[in-house]
Formats: C-alpha cells, sequence, structure tokens
C-alpha cells in the first residue's frame, strides 16, 4: 500500500502544479501531493532503516545431538575456525536420531557458545530472532515492500556433559591419528605379553596338550584385555590433553 501511496502522492504533486488552472488550486493539489509523497517516503525509509511499525520476535528451538566420532568412549564436538579466525568457528555435530553431519551456519548474524553442565544428554538450543510487523495494518501497509521477517540473527548455545569435549577439526584429526596409532601400539603390546605368557606356561609344563594351551591363551588374552581396558580410560584422557595442546588451524 505504501507503494501506491508513494506513486499517487507523485502524480498529485507533478499533476497538481501543472495541469491545475488556478494558482490557488495548483498550491493546494500539489501541496496535498507533495505531503502524501513525503509521508510515504518518511514511511519507507523509517520502516527500512529502523523498522518502524515492526518489534522483535524471537523463537527456540531445542535439538538434541550426539558425537560425530566413531569412538563411544569418547564424545566429541568439533568445529572449525573460518578464515583462521580464533573466534569465528562454525560447529559440526549431528542429530541424535540421525548419521548425518550438519553444521551452523556460517553467517555474521551466528553466534555459537559452548556450556557444560550436569546434563546426560547433549543439546543445541537456538534462538532464531526476527522483525515483525506490530498488527496487520503495519503489514498491510508495507505489503509488497520486500521481506516481512528481516532476520536479526541465530543464536546457537551448546549445553554438553561435562564428559564431552571441544575440539577444532585440526585436533580432532590428530587425536584420532594418536588414537589409532595407540590402538595399533597396544594390539602388538597384547600379543606379546599374550605369546610370552602361553610360552611360560609351556616351558613350565611340557607335556600340556593342544587343548589346554589353547585354554591357556584363551584366558591370557581375557587378561591382557581387561588390562588394557584399565589403561584405556588413562590413555584417552593423555591423548585428549594433548590434542588441546595443539594448533587450532
Amino acid at each position: 500500500m505504501i507503494l501506491i501511496a508513494l506513486f499517487l502522492g507523485i502524480i498529485i504533486f507533478v499533476g497538481g502544479f501543472l495541469l491545475m488552472p488556478t494558482k490557488g488550486q495548483r498550491l493546494t493539489v500539489g501541496g496535498l501531493g507533495l505531503i502524501v509523497l513525503v509521508a510515504s517516503a518518511t514511511l519507507m525509509i523509517g520502516n527500512d532503516n529502523w523498522h518502524w511499525g515492526m518489534h522483535q520476535h524471537s523463537e527456540t528451538t531445542t535439538t538434541n545431538i550426539a558425537s560425530i566420532s566413531p569412538s563411544k568412549q569418547l564424545n566429541v564436538l568439533v568445529y572449525q575456525p573460518i578464515r583462521k579466525s580464533n573466534t569465528e568457528k562454525v560447529y559440526v555435530y549431528r542429530k541424535a536420531t540421525s548419521k548425518r553431519r550438519q553444521h551452523t551456519a556460517a553467517s555474521l548474524k551466528t553466534t555459537n557458545c559452548v556450556h557444560y553442565r550436569r546434563v546426560s544428554q547433549a543439546k543445541m538450543i537456538t534462538k532464531t530472532t526476527t522483525w515483525r510487523y506490530n498488527n496487520s495494518f503495519w503489514r498491510w501497509l508495507f505489503s509488497w515492500t520486500g521481506t516481512h521477517h528481516e532476520l536479526i540473527g541465530h543464536q546457537n548455545t551448546f549445553v554438553l556433559p561435562q564428559s564431552w569435549v571441544t575440539l577444532s577439526a585440526h585436533q580432532a584429526k590428530w587425536l584420532s591419528t594418536a588414537v589409532k596409532q595407540r590402538e595399533v601400539a597396544a594390539k602388538a603390546t597384547m600379543t606379546q605379553a599374550v605369546t610370552a605368557a602361553v610360552k611360560q606356561k609351556v616351558a613350565a609344563d611340557p607335556s600340556l596338550t593342544a587343548q589346554q594351551v589353547a585354554q591357556i591363551k584363551k584366558q591370557a588374552e581375557a587378561m591382557a584385555q581387561q588390562a588394557a581396558q584399565k589403561q584405556a580410560a588413562t590413555v584417552l584422557n593423555q591423548l585428549v590433553k594433548q590434542a588441546k595442546a595443539q594448533p587450532v588451524h
């Protein structure tokens, strides 16, 4: 409607000063057109720059998220710095009900923050704020002028259990490589320990049958796995600390 009023103001203003027969009529009609023109332009500028007739409207959604780490022992939230920045980041996550990775928007209107709480489920709370018209009159007045739900910003808040860790993509890659190397070394150590235990038993009693040797090997493997599991948490915590010490880029 404001566009129609602006167009009519121009026509009345120009037509009044050019087409009216008397000076009084020209001033009256032209002045009326000028008032409509100025009022319409002022309202459009005010709405565009200062959002006249509008208010901020916020909506909040909560999404349960899960770690993107393949390891069940480690829950990780990964971020990627934008353009080598230490403050602007894109966070990578996945919904608890999906295996597909998602990421936050790389936009100046999107802010992200991470909080650790005593909770059991990680979640992302997204607050979306937009400009909305105060009522139907203002919406009708500025119809056909463009968007009516201009985005002010997205605020993503990640609420994580205290057992989670937050790493950059570079740090997460380093950790993944270190964990794989550690697993290979642990497997080799376990194999050596089992072999040594079996040899010791056979040397002590050469009369052992093949079935007895197999049973001894099975017991040795079980003991080695238990020992490895006890050390796994400590080793993983050490690797996480080392990963955090790596450069974020």
